[in-house]
């Protein structure tokens, strides 16, 4: 988890690396960290987590490679990075790779309608050699086909999670003690391991933390430069069935609460696919202002390895626009045409309408495409929810 300050095009070191780290030194504050024993490549990484908020303050769950941080060594690490700051309703994504310092990223921040620290919600990262991708509530929200942040990842990493206040305020915003105590809740962690020659998900592990498993977890005793506390194992606490990583002032570390309930409420699993994110294409379609556009009868796009949650029938959306009565396009996997739907004539090609179909849909890893029957439409993006 690093941060280029790009007023100074310094790389400021914001994760808790062991070789980037220092013993702890007394810092006024204490964060937590737990670390895994294994390390782990391709697979599927599921948490259900209530985060902490307040400015300063980061609920993380990350991939690491040990000893990328060592001059000249290759950096492997993925992130899913929760800001307490604005009601914890924005997280980040994050691929970092690279030999040269510093590092070469591809980070994302995404906002959402809700706090991500009033309730439990389901985290899923997906690791492929062929891509990688970010679920939150069952609904994709980044995917990664291909290139370098994917192609580079070769190596086991270990798995961490860590709570912490950075002292980046134009990352993570201004740091303010007076929030603390607070706390990042962990239900539990699920993992799955790619399976090559079936092109799916296999059967894995799953630690409900209804105790702390130190054969499998270690807990962090260091800390590192941008870091306004020390890792202090005093901070990590397993109750009720619940991690519970806590941020405190010296003196005052430990967790005497009571976790909240997870509810277990889930909203139904869902896909988002940005139209111009397609793999292949037929034709001379634009892509423009994040649109696929003047897609002519016989034009097609295609969707490389969709990941479809769970079997079932689902909604499925389009946001169109067209000034023609008569363009038509088919939703196809592999070559089959799964349904055919119209497009109407929304007033213009700027104005833009949500049509929809049911389609049924097996789980796991899919090609889809858009298949122009009659021309004449744009599209802006394609969401498929399970009903």
């Amino acid at each position: 988890m690093f941060k280029l300050n790009r007023a100074t095009g310094v790389l400021l070191a914001l994760a808790a690396l062991i070789g980037f780290t220092t013993p702890a030194i007394a810092k006024p504050y204490k964060a937590a960290e737990i670390y895994s024993k294994q390390t782990y490549k391709y697979g599927r990484y599921e948490m259900r987590m209530q985060v902490a908020k307040g400015s300063g303050v980061l609920s993380t769950f990350f991939t690491y490679k040990n000893g990328s941080e060592q001059p000249g060594v290759f950096w492997e690490e993925i992130d899913i990075e929760i800001f307490g700051k604005n009601n914890a309703t924005q997280w980040q994504s994050n691929v970092i790779i690279g030999t040269n310092r510093p590092t070469t990223k591809t980070e994302g921040v995404h906002t959402l309608p809700y706090s991500l620290g009033d309730g439990y919600h389901t985290y899923v990262l997906e690791w492929t050699p062929s891509y990688i991708a970010w679920f939150v509530d069952g609904t994709q929200v980044r995917r990664i086909n291909g290139g370098q942040f994917v192609t580079s990842l070769t190596s086991p990493q270990d798995l961490r999670f860590n709570l912490w206040a950075a002292n980046i305020a134009e990352w993570v915003g201004a740091w303010n003690p007076n929030i603390l105590p607070v706390y990042q809740f962990v239900n539990y962690i699920e993992y799955k391991p790619w399976v090559a020659a079936t092109n799916s998900f296999g059967t894995g592990w799953r630690d409900d933390f209804n105790s702390f498993d130190t054969n499998r977890w270690s807990k962090a005793n260091w800390t590192f430069g941008e870091n306004l506390a020390d890792f202090e194992p005093n901070n990590v606490v397993v109750k009720n069935g619940t991690l519970v990583l806590a941020l405190t002032r010296e003196g005052q570390t430990g967790y005497t609460g009571t976790p909240p309930v997870d509810g277990g409420s889930t909203p139904a699993p869902s896909v988002f696919i940005e139209a111009e994110s397609f793999n292949e294409v037929g034709g001379s379609v634009n892509v423009a202002g994040g649109v696929v556009g003047y897609i002519d009868a016989g034009e097609w796009f295609k969707y490389h390895n969709v990941n479809i949650p769970q079997a079932g029938t689902y909604r499925v959306e389009y946001k169109v626009a067209s000034a023609l009565n008569t363009a038509q396009f088919t939703l196809d996997k592999n070559g089959v045409g799964l349904g055919t739907i119209s497009v109407p004539n929304t007033g213009d090609w700027g104005t833009y309408w949500v049509i929809q179909h049911n389609i049924y849909f097996p789980a796991g890893p899919q090609n889809l495409a858009i298949y122009a029957n009659s021309g004449g439409f744009n599209i802006d993006w394609i969401k498929l929810t399970k009903i």
